[in-house]
């Protein structure tokens, strides 16, 4: 077996596991259908509501909402972010409202957007947006600070000044980290983004998923949570893909470092 397909077996084994189980199980009558039904009924009630029925716009209007959320905390969670790591001055200023704000659940903070800029699809984006972009500065500001100072100085020593600082040094040297804490900030919009849905949303992933528990339709139900799930499955899988490409060196590091271990 090639490296990769044990890579993909070691991967994927206990989840297809887990799946198995629960659809022999739940066919076999060890687990109530009422309340735990087969993940083929569920898979085809999904791609049902997607065509005939309204998932297919909740997904639609969840997506979008994420990617407007994502896109404004990562372009100024990572601007912020470098700015503290880099100046002393910048984060003595707002490290005091990033460690108070951080670790708050960004939907305590729903009812009061809705109030100030009314329901609606602003109120959801802005309490997505405020979960990632706080992860994101924290993040690339711990990446810029990781940054060795003899790299810097060499950098320097070789003409690293002004824009070029940032473009041929500092952003190639923190790329791996900043990929990460960008991982992580969609992640977290994503949840925060569900959780603002089924509260306060008439439409999207987390809105159906609570219109489906009041009527308790419990296939709807699961739809709505695998769904999510994916989508949580393949933010991660795009930054797995992406990586290797934006920091080819990263990969070839790690081989030579294999290599001199064996």
């Amino acid at each position: 077996m090639s490296p990769a397909m044990r890579r993909w077996a070691q991967t994927w084994t206990i989840p297809v596991v887990v799946l198995v189980l629960w659809e022999v199980s739940t066919r076999a009558g060890v687990l109530d259908p009422r309340f735990f039904p087969p993940l083929s009924d569920i898979v085809v009630k999904a791609a049902d509501q997607i065509v005939n029925g309204r998932l297919g716009l909740d997904l639609l209007l969840t997506l979008q909402r994420l990617l407007v959320a994502f896109a404004l905390a990562a372009v100024f969670g990572v601007a912020i972010g470098v700015a503290s790591g880099r100046w002393r001055t910048v984060e003595l200023l707002i490290r005091p409202v990033t460690d108070t704000l951080y670790p708050l659940p960004k939907i305590a903070l729903l009812p009061l957007i809705i109030i100030i800029v009314g329901r609606g699809e602003v109120a959801y984006i802005i309490t997505a947006f405020a979960t990632g972009f706080f992860q994101i500065i924290i993040s690339t500001r711990g990446s810029v600070r990781d940054v060795p100072t003899d790299l810097i100085e060499a950098g320097r020593n070789f003409g690293a000044t002004g824009i070029r600082f940032f473009t041929r040094l500092l952003f190639p040297a923190i790329a791996p980290g900043l990929l990460n804490g960008l991982r992580l900030g969609m992640a977290t919009c994503l949840i925060t983004l569900i959780a603002a849905e089924f509260v306060g949303a008439e439409y999207g992933l987390g809105a159906m998923i609570r219109r489906a528990g009041q009527q308790f339709a419990v296939e709807e139900v699961y739809a709505g949570i695998v769904l999510t799930g994916l989508l949580g499955l393949l933010i991660n899988l795009a930054f797995r893909l992406v990586t290797p490409i934006a920091v080819p060196w990263q990969r070839q590091a790690q081989r030579t470092d294999g290599g001199q271990s064996s």
